[in-house]
């Protein structure tokens, strides 16, 4: 016969094991610094030795996602960075590359587009690239242009752009794709 007592008290133990379980686990990482999800501000983005970073204005996500909300990804090589930044799994994102100064990033921006979009006028002025405000671009001419059609793509680069890292929230290691596999600066 089914007791409803003992399932109770059985799925209140399994549910106690499994947090109890969860937050060691969580604790564990952290000590062993593969959790580490903490501000940038902690550490400026001139301060990070040279290597392969990933900072996004949101912590890490749990799940399948390669980045939340907003991200830059790049290499670091002294005061030189090459990366882009944009919104993970999409095709939003602009190439950057340039010097770093404490959280920012001075430099130029490169904009790939896809179909007939650039058949508008390029900006020349500066504006805000990103809803977050952190991006601002200006100076744009078209480098190249390959197709017709919706299989235009136009490379538009912005001799003019800054992008402010404050705040950002540095992963463990970069999830998107790399630099060199989205960033083709031979236009240029």
């Amino acid at each position: 016969m089914f007791n409803w007592y003992n399932s109770i008290g059985l799925i209140g133990l399994v549910s106690w094991l499994l947090f109890s379980n969860a937050a060691t686990l969580a604790t564990s990482l952290e000590k062993e610094g593969k959790a580490d999800i903490s501000p940038i501000a902690k550490t400026s983005l001139a301060n990070l030795p040279d290597g392969a970073y990933q900072l996004c204005t949101e912590p890490l996500p749990q799940d399948w996602r390669d980045g939340a909300s907003v991200c830059l990804n790049y290499v670091k090589k002294g005061t030189t960075i090459d990366g882009y930044y944009g919104y993970p799994h999409s095709g939003d994102f602009v190439c950057l590359r340039g010097k770093v100064s404490k959280d920012w990033l001075y430099g130029e921006g490169m904009l790939i587009s896809w179909g007939e979009s650039t058949r508008l006028e390029i900006p020349q002025k500066e504006f805000t690239w990103d809803k977050e405000g952190r991006l601002s671009l200006s100076q744009g001419d078209l480098a190249h242009s390959d197709g017709i059609g919706e299989d235009r793509v136009d490379w538009i680069i912005f001799k003019q752009a800054s992008l402010n890292a404050q705040g950002l929230y540095l992963y463990p290691n970069p999830r998107m794709k790399s630099p060199t596999q989205l960033c083709d600066w031979s236009f240029n």
